[in-house]
């Protein structure tokens, strides 16, 4: 059975910000959210313009044919490269958009696996049986500082450089970290900025994403937590289920991702 998503999105300004510079995806077969920066209008030119290259690669894969995992993989990549070469070329000819870059994190099923693609520090999140894994590790700053001991992981939610990211798609080559998974029933996924992220705490994200099982509730739900909490940023939620996934086998397998492409 060909795999499927049933997905949906919420995107909303916040409650400072007078426009939204995150951009978003649902298709049946890949979602993705990108969060512009370098300001108005630049960050909503650069968010837009990766969502585009994205499309533009779904399009050049089959409708209802699983491809090659490297395949797929190696569609996600160009899209990425795409993205790029977009900003570089935007930016060439309208010098005033230097600087604009933006996150991008995609989610593409193909041949009973789940593909995840990530650059900056819009998060992946998968609830399985009711626990909550993060699926992405964030480009930035602070979470270098965790890596090194400098701090604690509790000390980066509230670090005031948390939101300086280290990588972004930027018009500059860049390499993103690629992950396959294999979806099993009642896996329910979660792309977001840090507009969520950043204000709602991994178990308020977990209860919303237990207590909404319909989709476009649970993303409305999770935006309006951000909301309450001050909504200090853009905030995006896309959330999907897999349709299609297999049952667990008697494989034992239980390791739900593993790298697939490591940046060079």
């Amino acid at each position: 059975m060909t795999l499927t998503l049933h997905a949906a999105a919420v995107s909303d300004p916040g409650l400072v910000r007078d426009h939204n510079e995150d951009s978003y995806l649902v298709d049946s077969r890949m979602i993705a959210v990108a969060d512009g920066m370098a300001g108005p209008p630049a960050g909503e030119v650069a968010s837009d313009l990766a969502i585009g290259a994205l499309r533009e690669v779904l399009l050049r894969l089959p409708a209802g044919t699983a491809v090659p995992p490297g395949v797929a993989l190696d569609c996600l990549a160009a899209a990425v490269d795409l993205a790029t070469a977009r900003i570089r070329a935007t930016i060439d000819a309208r010098p005033e958009l230097d600087g604009m870059g933006t996150t991008l994190t995609a989610m593409l099923v193909n041949d009973r696996r789940v593909i995840l693609t990530h650059v900056g520090d819009s998060r992946a999140y998968l609830l399985r049986d009711g626990l909550l894994h993060r699926l992405t590790v964030d480009d930035t700053y602070v979470q270098l500082l965790v890596e090194q001991g400098a701090i604690t992981p509790e000390e980066a939610t509230r670090h005031p450089h948390r939101s300086v990211v280290t990588r972004v798609v930027q018009g500059e080559p860049v390499h993103a970290v690629s992950t396959v998974l294999r979806p099993y029933p009642g896996d329910r996924y979660l792309l977001c900025s840090d507009g969520l992220s950043d204000v709602v705490g991994e178990e308020m994200i977990r209860q919303a994403m237990r207590a909404n099982l319909e989709p476009q509730v649970c993303a409305q739900e999770l935006v309006g937590l951000a909301l309450h909490g001050g909504g200090p940023d853009n905030v995006t939620a896309v959330v999907a289920t897999v349709r299609g996934a297999r049952e667990r086998g008697d494989t034992g397998q239980w390791n739900w991702f593993r790298p697939a492409r490591i940046p060079a």
